[in-house]
């Protein structure tokens, strides 16, 4: 957590507007809610944006609302995504029939691997919804071809966009591909500002569903779900202050992402690129792989890394956690640090 550092444009903003809220005594429910989720519309091109205290309640709260207004029962996710995707899964009260194959050169599943899963599933499609979620800063390579397909099935998408915002495939923003899709400010993420989440649909009957949902529909009082999962007006002022500087950031670990090209690229080491087939990635990891054998094994001379994607595997793809490392790259990272992992790659 030492690592992360906040932009000091975002830091002034934040602190030349923290006073308006406590001076209006107004904590919850205010125009810093409004003004983020304006943002990310304009931002996303989304019709709808949603803001939540974090990426986990908004998926909760999409899949509440699909079960209890679409019909929906039964979910697939993808086998290398993180454990609180399974947990979320349960907690929204779904039958998890199936985990999706991944592949290693993107570490996400294909439109073949979602063909597949579909094809091996035994229920009601019309009860069906799949969760993908975007892995180490890009948008699944093939979300347009998979999304296209489940449309056609009457399935439903949800997309876990908590590593892509600010990712762009086509020139279309992460997250805005499936019936909704839900991104995360957690610190940690590629665009951070401590916690917080903003879901966005461009489907108007589910976009207003969630602005209802957010505060238990207390004042239509019509669904039979809801819960508090709002945003407070500090933390929604402390997003909006980072997403404002939300290209200047991944600018800065593109540069950083540069040097490693160059340097994978003379000595040929395997990398997952960012900038393939029309996708403009993040750099929320910067992640090196290997097909054949375990990572370790191919790359010995490799030792400055940061924490894997996911250090285990909840699928079939046992060995995706073996055939992949991450390379330091954050927002700010220290020039000995880049110099150290350089001289590791050149060796």
């Amino acid at each position: 957590m030492s690592t992360i550092k906040i932009p000091k444009d975002s830091i002034n903003f934040f602190k030349s507007k923290q006073d308006e809220i406590f001076n209006s005594g107004n904590l919850a429910e205010g125009p810093w809610n409004k003004k983020l989720s304006e943002e990310i519309k304009t931002i996303s091109g989304s019709s709808n944006a949603v803001s939540v205290n974090s990426n986990g309640s908004g998926l909760v709260a999409i899949l509440l609302i699909f079960k209890n207004y679409f019909g929906r029962e039964d979910i697939m996710i993808q086998s290398n995504t993180m454990y609180g995707v399974k947990t979320i899964v349960g907690t929204a009260g779904y039958n998890l029939v199936n985990y999706i194959d991944c592949k290693i050169q993107t570490l996400m599943p294909g439109i073949e691997e979602v063909k597949k899963a579909i094809e091996n599933y035994k229920g009601d499609k019309n009860k069906l919804v799949i969760m993908l979620s975007d892995i180490g800063g890009i948008i699944n390579p093939d979300i347009e071809k998979i999304s296209s397909f489940l449309k056609t099935n009457n399935i439903l998408l949800l997309e876990d966009a908590a590593h892509s915002f600010g990712a762009k495939l086509n020139n279309k923003f992460a997250g805005t591909f499936g019936d909704a899709g839900v991104y995360s400010y957690y610190s940690t993420k590629a665009i951070f500002a401590g916690e917080g989440g903003v879901a966005v649909t461009n489907n108007n009957e589910l976009g207003l569903m969630l602005q209802d949902f957010i505060a238990y529909d207390r004042f239509k009082q019509k669904m039979p779900i809801g819960c508090n999962i709002r945003l407070s007006e500090l933390q929604a002022l402390m997003i909006y202050s980072v997403v404002r500087n939300y290209k200047n950031i991944i600018l800065n670990k593109s540069e950083i992402a540069e040097k490693y090209i160059e340097f994978c690229k003379k000595n040929e080491i395997d990398f997952i690129n960012q900038t393939d087939n029309n996708n403009f990635g993040n750099y929320y990891k910067f992640t090196i792989i290997s097909s054949e054998k375990k990572v370790s094994d191919k790359y010995p001379k490799i030792q400055t890394t940061t924490s894997k994607v996911y250090d285990y595997a909840l699928g079939n793809n046992k060995d995706i956690p073996s055939k992949h490392l991450c390379l330091p790259i954050w927002y700010g990272l220290e020039e000995p640090v880049i110099n150290k992992v350089l001289s590791e790659l050149q060796r």
